[in-house]
């Protein structure tokens, strides 16, 4: 199942291409499959206790995982790294270090500032970009989101795309301060939001 969801949207060697980065993922089970499927050569997941939430919203959570903590168990041929959040920025940063990009649906704010300082794009839990030369996460006002499992799953799916266009260049990716929000209520279920860049 690995790599047949962008046949037709790029091409093989651009396909290859992508086993040549490492992603940091914080939080999110369904951004590690999705990226796992699309190639991504090593994907560092930082894991956390999984709540009675956390199951409802991403199907590819188990139900029996709930109050359990999310350690990742790769099989054999994938190149997936798995940690238990460590409460600690230093041991946080050890872990991510050497990641080529970090996208984090938990701890956004730690997330942010370690990627600010390993000088990588971060993607927190909408639909954009901070690059390392351009608009901090922290100069934002961020939008507030209420997640159903529908929108959870949209926003996982829009995101890796977003990966996609960002290591291969396929297209533009959204970049802050502009960005998207799933809304169910809106026409094609997305709305655009320009995030207001906060005053010193």
């Amino acid at each position: 199942m690995k790599n047949v969801f962008w046949f037709g949207l790029i091409d093989e060697s651009e396909i290859d291409y992508l086993s040549r980065f490492s992603i940091g993922v914080i939080g999110s089970r369904m951004i590690l499959e999705l990226l796992w499927r699309i190639g991504i050569g090593c994907i560092r997941y930082i894991g956390d206790f999984i709540t009675p939430n956390d199951v409802r919203m991403d199907v590819s959570l188990k139900p029996l995982e709930a109050n359990d903590y999310d350690v990742v168990h790769p099989v054999a041929e994938t190149n997936v790294i798995s940690y238990l959040y460590p409460n600690d920025h230093r041991e946080m940063r050890k872990q991510l270090r050497g990641v080529d990009l970090v996208i984090a649906h938990k701890y956004l704010e730690e997330s942010a500032k370690i990627a600010e300082e390993l000088g990588v794009p971060f993607i927190p839990n909408f639909i954009t970009t901070f690059l390392p030369d351009g608009v901090s996460f922290f100069e934002v006002e961020r939008p507030k989101i209420e997640f159903d499992p529908i929108s959870y799953a949209l926003t996982c799916s829009i995101q890796a795309c977003e990966v996609l266009r960002l290591l291969t260049g396929y297209e533009m990716p959204i970049i802050a301060p502009k960005a998207m929000i799933v809304d169910l209520k809106s026409k094609n279920y997305l709305r655009e939001v320009e995030l207001k860049v906060m005053n010193d």
